[in-house]
């Protein structure tokens, strides 16, 4: 993919050596290698407010299933986030409209 001042392939476990371990003790980490510029790319992606779907096509998965179940912990589990989210939709509050219905207190 990244050829050499040659013209060749560059040799993984040279570039590995030489440039990746000491950019990583330099900067304090334990370890790094290139699944590691993957995984920086989907954080950001996802951070950024991208979904599933557009995230699988960038990184080049088979689909956008396989980006969630390796990519999952990236994403926010935060409730409090979606309930604070829900109060600025217009019309009736979804997540209170949800619990009532779960309660029995009004059907959705």
């Amino acid at each position: 993919m990244f050829p050499g001042m040659t013209g060749e392939p560059l040799n993984y476990g040279d570039l590995h050596h030489r440039v990746l371990v000491p950019a990583a003790q330099e900067a304090g980490v334990p370890w790094i290698g290139f699944h590691t510029f993957r995984h920086t790319a989907a954080s950001m992606l996802f951070d950024r407010g991208r979904n599933a779907k557009q995230v699988q096509r960038w990184l080049g998965h088979h689909s956008a299933s396989f980006t969630l179940d390796t990519y999952v912990h990236l994403l926010s589990d935060d409730l409090d986030e979606c309930a604070r989210a829900s109060r600025v939709l217009p019309g009736p509050d979804p997540v209170a409209a949800a619990a009532a219905a779960l309660t029995g207190g009004a059907s959705l």
